[in-house]
């Protein structure tokens, strides 16, 4: 099962996640839920029933984590993620904040990776311009890098490339699933 979950204070990353699930659902018969960071009431715990989380969270204010995010954030602590499979996009302004863009996508990444997670679908850097970035490791984006202030026109292709993206990388993940679920069964 795959989890949607997203923080969204001006709706631009609502709509992003509604539109990864939906092409989700139209490629892949996962079954995946669209959740609202916020119904959760700062307990992630429900989100232990997925396999797979795809989290959207914008950049706020000067490298900080969406509200919502923020407040769910230390909960993030309590839970064991090995086995857990984490996509990340998150929406940031490179011309107004070039020297954060994109930071949530690197304080979640570490954040779920430290805790167990394994982390898909880092995104290349090329085609942007900004100057630093807690969101890049190795060169890359932890995730799908989006920006409906510059570069709104962009957002459903990137979209739509970043989806066939995960789910090459999903099939490795799904193939040692399926044949260590045959072994123990």
């Amino acid at each position: 099962m795959i989890a949607v979950v997203y923080g969204s204070s001006t709706n631009n990353t609502k709509d992003a996640a509604t539109l990864i699930a939906e092409t989700l659902r139209a490629k892949t018969t996962l079954p995946v839920d669209l959740i609202d960071v916020a119904t959760l009431k700062r307990d992630l715990r429900p989100l232990l029933a997925y396999w797979i989380w795809i989290i959207g969270c914008p950049t706020w204010n000067i490298g900080e984590l969406q509200d919502d995010w923020y407040d769910a954030f230390p909960q993030l602590d309590q839970l064991d993620l090995h086995g857990t499979i984490v996509a990340l996009f998150g929406f940031g302004d490179q011309q107004g904040y070039p020297d954060t863009f994109q930071d949530a996508l690197g304080i979640i990444g570490r954040k779920v990776r430290e805790r167990g997670a394994t982390i898909i679908g880092q995104w290349p850097t090329a085609g942007y311009d900004f100057y630093h970035s807690l969101g890049v490791e190795n060169g890359k984006f932890f995730g799908l890098a989006l920006d409906y202030e510059n570069e709104d026109e962009l957002t459903a292709p990137r979209i739509h490339t970043w989806i066939d993206q995960l789910l090459k990388e999903l099939i490795p993940h799904a193939e040692r699933a399926a044949s260590s679920g045959a072994a123990a069964g």
